[in-house]
């Protein structure tokens, strides 16, 4: 966040978090508003807002498909 995030970003930005326990982190609220960021918070189970859900429906599917267990679905894939 420090390092990466907060130098990159362009004054006074928005960010748009899910409800990931480590995007709750005070100090990291607080890095945000010292910087003059505001941050909102997706609702707490909003698949159809957060695109990372559609993408891992994909592999859901396909793993259902299959009826293969997680290691195996990504040892195909990624090999």
């Amino acid at each position: 966040m420090q390092q990466i995030l907060l130098p990159n970003l362009p004054k006074e930005s928005g960010s748009l978090m899910d409800n990931t326990t480590f995007h709750k982190v005070k100090a990291m609220q607080k890095m945000l508003e010292d910087a003059e960021h505001s941050l909102l918070y997706l609702p707490h189970y909003s698949p159809d807002l957060n695109p990372i859900e559609k993408k891992w429906a994909q592999p859901k599917h396909i793993r259902r498909t299959l009826t293969c267990s997680i290691d195996l679905l990504f040892q195909f894939f990624l090999s």
